[in-house]
């Protein structure tokens, strides 16, 4: 997840979710004087540390739970359908938003609530074949290997929503969000009311 602050040049902003959100973290890096960038996964920040390198970015090791706000601007990608608690975590995102600020939130959803550990094997299988065309030998099984092992698991605890389920469970945390339909994906973007 990536958080952000104030105005530009000022303030503080969020980001997660791997290489959607990390590419976030450049454009908010230019916007807000600091940006928080997490994700669960240490490899996953040692890369955004490599390829995305910037002075007023701060990549950690973190769960979602752990971040304190307040933010300007939070922003979460295709990492939601990943949490075990769906609600506790809309709320704490909710609680990160400063008064003014706003959250957008992006991810997958499906009329199937979960894919089957097969389908995912079998697609990994098929990678695997495309891939020894257009990578090589070598790093095919690279791939294929990082892809069935314990992301495999991870993904196939993924849980998703359908267009209508993301709405209800989000909307009730978030009244008078907006929703967007993003391809395969669904989005949000809610306002928090300005301090009075």
């Amino acid at each position: 997840m990536v958080a952000a602050g104030a105005a530009a040049g000022e303030g503080r902003a969020g980001v997660g979710s791997r290489v959607r959100g990390w590419a976030a973290c450049g454009v908010l890096a230019k916007r807000y004087a600091d940006v928080d960038a997490i994700d669960v996964s240490v490899p996953m920040i040692e890369l955004a540390r490599r390829k995305r390198p910037r002075d007023n970015v701060r990549y950690r090791a973190a769960d979602l739970l752990e971040m304190t706000g307040p933010y300007d601007f939070v922003l979460s990608a295709a990492t939601l359908h990943h949490v075990p608690d769906l609600g506790a975590a809309l709320r704490h995102i909710r609680s990160l938003v400063a008064p003014g600020g706003r959250a957008v939130l992006i991810d997958t959803v499906s009329r199937r609530p979960a894919t089957p550990r097969w389908w995912l094997y079998c697609g990994s299988v098929r990678k695997l074949a495309q891939n020894v065309v257009g990578r090589g030998p070598a790093t095919a099984w690279e791939i294929f290997r990082l892809s069935t092992g314990d992301w495999l698991e991870h993904r196939a605890g993924d849980r998703y929503l359908s267009r209508e389920g993301f709405e209800r469970a989000y909307g009730a945390v978030f009244p008078e969000a907006r929703f967007q339909p993003v391809g395969r994906a669904q989005g949000m973007v809610w306002d928090a009311p300005a301090q009075e």
